[in-house]
């Protein structure tokens, strides 16, 4: 109920600032990224998330540097409960007002994909090359992901797939369709079209649950998963060193994910993804996540008086047309 109701409020508070975006462009980007940010951290209830879900990263060093440039990242995707876990990775680094996320067609009309659509996020079945285009020349946004596919629901259909298309199949991650990569890959390089702005760093992370079960959503809303510890690994790779080709585009992301696929049966095992590996607490700003659930509840408010006087004063002069 709440995500419903921060989306609802979210759309109404952005119909009255969006026409800003046509007179002040740039003042509607610092607007519309603040309620982005904020929206998306409050959507997951932070009271009951914040407290039970604990978020261990490994090689924190070599990702702080790249949050401070544009990126493309790619993450592994096994259940709903990634969401949080991931809102809880760009909030820790301060970037969630700066990421745009690229994801399936069906969630477009989702309490999470309406926000994403005032934010110019994009949505894609087939991973157009010229939808993906359009959506990076719009997106003033600096970190973008790109994923493989609920392990739950697609991993039998990701195996068949693979084994048709000449590729090993994998078990503890999706192989990933890598349409959408490609292109993403050959419009920042320029191949394609003008994309503003330029991106050197692939960032990609690994995400493992620990125990027998992972998170989602439900859990998360109703309380009833028990206490949940989340580990992320990240790896950084230069775009310059992914191939010219498409056929070698394509085959380096399956390489990443056929790691990722290593990684995750050695952290099943040995508890980590690499030897020697040092995992780190994220502390989640709490009273922040809290104040934002205050600021958006106190917004509805407001924007209950906005429209109450806008139809009251519409009925009134509906009425004077009448009499």
């Amino acid at each position: 109920l709440n995500s419903f109701l921060i989306a609802l409020i979210h759309s109404l508070l952005m119909v009255p600032i969006y026409p800003i975006r046509f007179v002040f462009p740039n003042l509607y980007v610092t607007v519309e990224s603040f309620l982005y940010a904020t929206c998306g951290e409050t959507l997951i209830p932070p009271f009951l998330l914040a407290p039970r879900l604990k978020v261990y990263c490994d090689t924190l060093r070599e990702i702080e540097p790249i949050t401070r440039r544009r990126a493309l990242v790619i993450v592994n995707h096994q259940d709903s409960g990634d969401v949080p876990t991931m809102m809880s990775v760009v909030t820790y680094f301060k970037i969630a007002h700066t990421s745009t996320w690229i994801m399936d067609k069906m969630f477009k009309w989702t309490q999470f994909g309406v926000p994403c659509q005032w934010h110019c996020d994009f949505f894609s079945r087939e991973g157009s090359k010229k939808g993906i285009v359009k959506a990076l020349r719009k997106h003033y946004s600096t970190t973008y992901w790109e994923r493989g596919g609920f392990l739950k629901n697609r991993g039998e259909s990701a195996r068949r797939w693979a084994i048709a298309n000449g590729l090993p199949p994998l078990y503890k991650c999706c192989t990933p369709r890598a349409t959408a990569f490609t292109n993403m890959v050959q419009a920042f390089r320029g191949e394609v079209a003008p994309v503003p702005g330029t991106v050197d760093d692939v960032v990609d992370i690994t995400l493992a649950f620990k125990g027998p079960s992972v998170l989602n959503v439900g859990d998360v809303i109703k309380g009833t998963y028990t206490d949940k510890e989340v580990y992320v690994n990240f790896r950084t790779f230069k775009m310059a060193d992914i191939p010219q080709e498409e056929k070698g585009m394509k085959q380096w992301l399956y390489d990443r994910y056929q790691e990722k696929e290593d990684m995750l049966k050695r952290f099943e095992e040995t508890g980590e993804f690499t030897p020697n590996s040092t995992m780190t607490l994220i502390d989640l700003p709490k009273g922040r996540l809290l104040g934002n659930v205050v600021f958006w509840y106190i917004t509805a408010v407001f924007l209950y008086d906005f429209y109450f006087c806008i139809l009251r004063n519409l009925w009134r002069f509906a009425s004077g047309l009448v009499l």
